[in-house]
């Protein structure tokens, strides 16, 4: 066995649980059918039972059909239970306008995982990010602007998404894939230079190791690593409070202004962020935390507007967010039980699965 094939399947042995269902996401692209062969591999040994699910974006027309054709032909010669869903991002984009092509397809995208796994009984859901797509996250954050949070870029856990291939380099699965002699799909759409994401992995980060360091992307990884320790901490003392303060009620899920107003900030934009997401709402940016604290602070019934017609306004002594069209009834749905789970990072590579 080569050293790039050992590497490979070493980050899956240490990284997905033993004993699990997991539901792999596969584009057919490099990343993905590595993961893919290497789970097929592990799962001939017992370790874990394992099936794919290819997400058709309705973007690409004839191209995307035969990615899904070629994802379904490997499936069928390695043994993996396989689906594909076909969905259509533009309509979705039509009912979500503040959302780009990419966001739309990511969290529509994530949203169809979370219904297959779902259906198919699967514990995880396993996604093939490495860390050049962690290099890439943390500087558009830069460019975007964000918090400790975005800055600490993609998680290698988060709810019921695993990403065990964080640690390793785009060029270490290439050579597992050519080691392996695996034909991958090739999405024309990633070298399209109108999206961020890829003018930085095109230009930008190239020519950030050319003329100031020819390790930046180590950098860029050590600085994620260090954000994510800061910001799992403040998330754990978010969650505690929450536990302790929420409640879901006819009108929403709710915080207590008084004992929220009295938390640190940093704990209290955690709290809100958390309500606003069991409520619906897409991800908080900085104008919606910091409209939420000075929501806190003002006299009356005020009112903020949030991502995905979600609402927070106050009412007695609580702060309540509710979903226009569907106001919560007392209790947490299975759908927001989902999104909850598996949220995805604002700026996660879009096609990658």
């Amino acid at each position: 066995m080569k050293k790039a094939e050992k590497k490979i399947l070493l980050a899956l042995r240490q990284g997905l649980p033993e004993g699990s269902r997991l539901l792999l996401a596969v584009s057919g692209g490099c990343d993905s059918l590595a993961l893919a062969d290497g789970c097929a591999y592990w799962s001939r040994r017992g370790r874990f039972l394992v099936r794919v699910c290819h997400v058709e974006h309705g973007i690409r027309g004839t191209a995307a059909l035969a990615d899904a054709t070629s994802v379904e032909a490997f499936c069928a010669r390695k043994g993996l239970p396989f689906s594909c869903r076909h969905v259509s991002v533009p309509d979705y984009l039509n009912k979500h306008p503040h959302l780009s092509l990419e966001g739309a397809a990511r969290k529509l995208r994530y949203e169809i995982l979370a219904q297959e796994a779902e259906a198919e009984g699967c514990d995880f859901i396993v996604t093939a990010h490495q860390a050049d797509d962690q290099a890439e996250t943390v500087l558009l954050k830069l460019l975007r602007g964000g918090g400790s949070a975005g800055l600490s870029g993609i998680a290698a856990v988060r709810g019921k998404v695993l990403r065990p291939f964080l640690k390793l380099r785009r060029s270490e699965l290439e050579a597992y894939c050519a080691a392996k002699k695996l034909e991958y799909c090739h999405d024309d759409s990633n070298e399209d230079l109108r999206f961020w994401r890829n003018r930085v992995r095109a230009q930008l980060l190239p020519y950030l190791e050319e003329h100031y360091n020819p390790g930046v992307r180590e950098l860029l990884w050590q600085t994620a690593q260090l954000l994510r320790e800061d910001d799992e901490c403040l998330r754990a003392q978010a969650r505690e409070q929450y536990d302790i303060l929420a409640q879901w009620e006819a009108e929403g899920v709710s915080l207590p202004i008084t004992e929220l107003a009295a938390l640190p900030a940093a704990i209290a934009k955690r709290l809100l962020r958390k309500a606003a997401l069991a409520a619906g709402s897409g991800e908080l940016g900085y104008k919606h935390s910091q409209a939420l604290l000075e929501l806190l602070k003002k006299q009356g019934g005020s009112r903020v507007d949030l991502p995905d017609r979600v609402s927070a306004y106050k009412k007695g002594k609580r702060l309540y967010f509710y979903r226009e069209e569907e106001k919560k009834h007392g209790y947490q749905t299975a759908s927001d039980k989902i999104r909850s789970q598996v949220q995805p990072e604002e700026d996660a590579p879009c096609t990658k699965m």
